[in-house]
C-alpha cells in the first residue's frame, strides 16, 4: 500500500469521524433540552465525553494525514572551517561606577 492510497483511507475515516461528531452534538443538544438541569443530566455528560472523544480522534488522524504528506526536510550541513578564528586579546573590561 503506497502513501496515497494510505492518506485516502485516513480522509474517508476523517470524513466519517466528522458525521459521528455532527451526531454526538445532535444528541447532546437533546440531552439538554430533555433534562434542563445539567448537573445531573447523565446523558448530557456521556455526550460531551463522547464529543471531546471524536474530537480526539479527528485531531490525530489530522496528525497522521500530515506526517504521512510531509515532505522531507533538507540537512544543512556547516562546512568546517580550515583556519583557526584569530582571538581578540585587547577587549577593554566593564568598569563599573
Amino acid at each position: 500500500m503506497n502513501i496515497e492510497e494510505k492518506v485516502d483511507r485516513l480522509r474517508e475515516r476523517l470524513t466519517e469521524q466528522r458525521k459521528k461528531l455532527e451526531e454526538a452534538s445532535f444528541e447532546k443538544g437533546l440531552a439538554a433540552e430533555e433534562n434542563k438541569d445539567l448537573r445531573e443530566n447523565f446523558a448530557y455528560d456521556y455526550w460531551v465525553s463522547q464529543e471531546e472523544l471524536i474530537t480526539a480522534r479527528i485531531f490525530a488522524t489530522l496528525k497522521e494525514i500530515e506526517h504521512l504528506t510531509r515532505k522531507p526536510e533538507k540537512k544543512i550541513v556547516k562546512k568546517s572551517r580550515s583556519t583557526p578564528v584569530e582571538r581578540v586579546r585587547d577587549i577593554p573590561k566593564k568598569k563599573w561606577l
